[in-house]
């Protein structure tokens, strides 16, 4: 019988050894762009519900002139708005598409010139749509979600930046809303 001498400078032999696994393997991962949507127009929905009368909020594709609008009217109701070509520069106009899916949408056309004199008390320089009391915020909600990222090209809510204010210039925050709140003089 022979005796196995163990070599006191060799390894253990190891069973299976584990795979490597990564340093961040059960860290959070960020939700589709999808996912991001549902939850920012849930959290839109929110903000909505809290504006008083006078008060608006104003959602911004960061960088940019292209921006929905929605405005507590009271008793009346709201008003949202979406930029017209009136308020884009030239190069960044709308193209047919973006009309037609605009209309799709539920938006009514301009009606009239920016700061017309005597103009129509129901229309907009800009794509509006007025609507009264008990306000659908859920509606209200997704069409400002899918015109921001299907007409304006918004891939994501991260792409966005809010600024909320009421009409006599008081700021307004909304630290749920998922976005960036806009600085005056920061873009």
């Amino acid at each position: 019988m022979t005796e196995k001498t163990a070599n006191p400078r060799s390894k253990p032999a190891r069973e299976n050894p584990a795979p490597p696994q990564s340093p961040i393997k059960v860290a959070l991962r960020q939700e589709s762009a999808q996912e991001a949507w549902k939850q920012f127009v849930d959290r839109l929905v929110t903000a909505l519900v809290t504006l008083d009368e006078d008060e608006f909020l104003v959602l911004r594709i960061k960088g940019t002139t292209r921006y929905v609008q929605i405005m507590d009217q009271g008793a009346y109701g709201i008003r949202m708005e979406a930029v017209s070509d009136y308020y884009l520069p030239e190069d960044e106009h709308l193209s047919e598409d973006d009309y037609t899916a605009l209309m799709k949408l539920g938006w009514c056309a301009p009606t009239r010139l920016p700061d017309s004199i005597g103009g129509d008390a129901d229309g907009s320089p800009n794509y509006y749509l007025d609507l009264a009391r008990p306000v659908p915020y859920g509606d209200v909600a997704v069409m400002a979600a899918r015109t921001l990222a299907n007409v304006h090209g918004a891939a994501h809510p991260g792409c966005l930046e809010y600024d909320a204010r009421s009409t006599g210039g008081m700021s307004i925050r909304f630290p749920h809303l998922p976005i960036r709140r806009r600085v005056a003089g920061v873009h």
